[in-house]
Parts: C-alpha cells; structure tokens; sequence
C-alpha cells in the first residue's frame, strides 16, 4: 500500500510545488495558478478545469495520507476504502479524458461553452502516476482479500 500511496501523493507535490509553469507545460491546474486578471479568469474554462482537478488532487492526497497513516494506526484498510481509492482514480482519468477531448460545461461570457483544455506531458505525467498509484492499489486490495 505504500506504493500506492506514494504515486497518489506525487501528483499534488508536482503541480503544487512550481512544476507547473515549465515546459513541461501547465499541468492539470496551470491555469489556476497563471491567472493575472481575477475577473477574466472566471471567464475561461482552463480555471474551472484547473479548480477541479486542484480539488481532485486534494482529495487523491488526502486518501494517500490516509494509506500511510492507517497502518501506524494499526487499522487495515477494507475493501471499501480500495474501493474508494479506485472510484477516485477513475474519476480523475474519466474527467481527463473529457476535458483534453471534448471539453466540460464551463460559464463564459455568452453563457456555457465546451472548450477542451491543451494537453501538455506534466498532465500526462500526473495522471499516469494517479493511475499507477490506482493499479498498485488494485494488486495490494486484491491480494489482501486473498490473505
């Protein structure tokens, strides 16, 4: 599980600690953290892109701590926080793929728009270690079951 733990961690550092205005290019919240004019950057789908996936990486950084602190607890994780870990994991990727493809409902200036966001190697980085992180948490539930 600290494997798992460890790919669901990075991500939040890597977009967070500055990593996101490289040529790597802006990550899945580089918008967020571009944003010269407030007012204008309620107004492009890029920022609520970007405050969704702040909030998903939050989330995905919460349940990594959680992996790595319930075993000095001596709390064993149970199937269904596996389980919540994998819903996580796949909401990330699913709203990804939406996001780079078709775009999500965004509020613009002439009302909803679907624009899709630029895909760039630090989001394709972020989220492939969110899915190895998600993978590594599926061999260590399923082995667990089994023992």
């Amino acid at each position: 599980m600290r494997h798992a733990a460890l790919f669901l961690i990075l991500p939040f550092f890597l977009q967070l600690l500055g990593l996101g205005d490289t040529p790597l290019g802006g990550g899945l919240c580089g918008e967020v953290f571009r944003v010269q004019d407030p007012a204008f950057a309620l107004k492009t789908p890029g920022f609520w892109y970007g405050l969704l996936f702040m909030v998903l990486l939050a989330l995905e950084l919460g349940y990594g701590l959680s992996l790595l602190l319930l075993p000095l607890l001596e709390v064993r994780p149970g199937k269904g926080w596996v389980r919540a870990g994998r819903y996580l994991v796949g909401t990330l990727f699913l709203l990804f793929l939406l996001t780079r493809t078709t775009g999500l409902p965004t509020p613009g200036p002439g009302g909803w728009t679907l624009e899709p966001a630029p895909l760039d190697p630090l989001s394709l980085l972020l989220v492939g270690l969110s899915l190895a992180g998600g993978l590594l948490l599926k061999e260590n539930g399923e082995h667990g079951a089994a023992s």
